[in-house]
């Protein structure tokens, strides 16, 4: 009997990042689970527009998921949105491409910039920059 095993992924290091590389569209569904768990922390939603908090929630989820392994003691420095204010309902795919925009060496600290795209349905919901100190 053979057994297969998989190698495990390189560590995402400092050193690894290239501007301009995609990491993968993934893949959110804002379906009625989700919005439960949403209406739980934030109360009920009024209609069935998708809001805001929930697309920029599926941002750091497609980030967190698209950019592994990853070293312990990274720090979320700071981050932008820019909402093109297309709307779309719970129940929408979110489609999320991740990239990385740059990064730099700067007094020590090693500083990665982090696109993601979000869309649904063909239309552009949302850009967002992460900014990110690099542990490793």
């Amino acid at each position: 009997m053979s057994t297969t095993h998989e190698a495990a992924a390189p560590l995402w290091t400092f050193e690894r990042f290239e501007p301009g590389h995609i990491f993968g569209t993934l893949n959110v569904i804002t379906d009625e689970a989700r919005r439960r768990s949403w209406e739980a922390i934030y109360g009920p939603c009024p209609g069935d527009s998708l809001p805001e908090g929930v697309i920029v929630a599926a941002m750091m989820e497609a980030y967190v998921r698209a950019i592994q392994p990853r070293p312990d003691g990274n720090v979320h420095a700071s981050q932008e949105l820019s909402f093109s204010g297309q709307r779309v309902e719970w129940g929408a795919l979110l489609q999320l491409t991740v990239s990385c925009a740059g990064k730099e060496l700067k007094n020590g600290r090693r500083w990665v910039d982090f696109d993601v795209a979000a869309s649904a349905r063909d239309l552009s919901l949302l850009r967002g920059r992460i900014r990110s100190i690099w542990a490793e």
